[in-house]
């Protein structure tokens, strides 16, 4: 179990809201030796009101019709994450994922 204070990790996570844009993202990741990440399939909520809740249909109209959306998440140090995001910044607008990290206080399950 890392321990506060013996590394400084942080949770990361990165949405890649298109498909055009996940491919920058996992180039950068492994860029920057971020290679431990889990990729989820998400969906948007406008993607969930207009298929499963057709009472909301003329609210859907309102909504962007991106239907989904990757989630990276991973634990990294800040050191790693930093080059993560010089290259991200690098980036054009349109193909940068939405990104936040966290601090990792604990951490178990990871490798020495």
């Amino acid at each position: 179990m890392h321990e506060p204070g013996s590394n400084e990790l942080q949770l990361l996570v990165l949405i890649a809201r298109t498909e055009e844009s996940f491919d920058p993202v996992v180039t950068a990741l492994l860029d920057a030796g971020i290679t431990g990440a889990t990729v989820l399939e998400s969906r948007g909520i406008g993607a969930i009101i207009r298929s499963e809740m057709p009472i909301f249909a003329g609210l859907a109209a309102l909504l962007p019709q991106a239907t989904g959306s990757r989630v990276i998440l991973s634990i990294a140090t800040t050191e790693r994450i930093a080059a993560l995001m010089r290259y991200l910044d690098q980036l054009p607008r349109e193909r940068r994922p939405i990104g936040v990290t966290l601090p990792a206080r604990q951490v178990l399950g990871l490798e020495p």
